[in-house]
């Protein structure tokens, strides 16, 4: 599945070994590709990493383009899970929701966030379109919640906070030394930040 709103088509990995061995490819793309970089990190190289041939790895992905598709299609399926909780919760509880999640995702997935606003340029311009489509949805859901739980505020004015609280968490991924904290910490000050931003009306 691709980070959009369509399915991508993905050669499939039916068997037990072979999803486990797809996902050992993801997981040792990931890390190499924010090692080295994406565009220094070749396909034989990911093979090496996870212990088969290059052309193995072709087996379960048609590209490396398609393999750092996988990674962000992940960190859309984590926030659109949010989103849809969000949806009937009263506002308050739908924010405090969102902000846990994103919190959550930004510093247990803090490789693939990074990779995120790295090398999203990368990829086609049909995927990133989509990917543009996905943020608008993710942002007016939290823009739903500011404005219900501010009345007389605007929905412009309510994007506007909804997207400093989301940089605001973001921020995290910013700094390479964040990390030196230990995460439950690290989500607690990023938690208490988040929410100082939704209480600054």
């Amino acid at each position: 599945m691709r980070v959009s709103d369509e399915a991508g088509q993905n050669p499939v990995s039916p068997t037990k070994r072979g999803q486990e061995r797809k996902e050992r490819i993801i997981a040792v793309a990931t890390d190499l590709f924010d090692r080295d970089g994406y565009h220094a990190t070749g396909i034989d190289d990911i093979g090496a990493a996870a212990g088969i041939t290059g052309p193995g790895v072709y087996r379960h992905f048609a590209s490396k383009e398609d393999i750092l598709m996988e990674v962000f299609d992940r960190v859309w399926l984590i926030l659109r899970d949010s989103i849809d909780v969000a949806r009937g919760l009263p506002p308050d509880e739908a924010l405090s929701l969102l902000v846990r999640t994103h919190v959550e995702f930004v510093v247990e997935h803090r490789v693939a966030t990074t990779l995120f606003l790295k090398e999203l340029q990368s990829l086609p311009q049909e995927y990133r379109a989509k990917v543009r489509r996905n943020d608008a949805v993710y942002l007016d859901a939290w823009a739903a919640a500011v404005v219900g739980s501010n009345e007389g505020l605007s929905s412009d004015e309510a994007r506007i906070v909804a997207r400093s609280c989301i940089w605001a968490i973001n921020a995290y991924d910013a700094d390479p030394t964040s990390d030196r904290l230990p995460p439950e910490q690290a989500k607690d000050v990023l938690t208490s930040i988040a929410h100082a931003v939704l209480e600054a009306l």
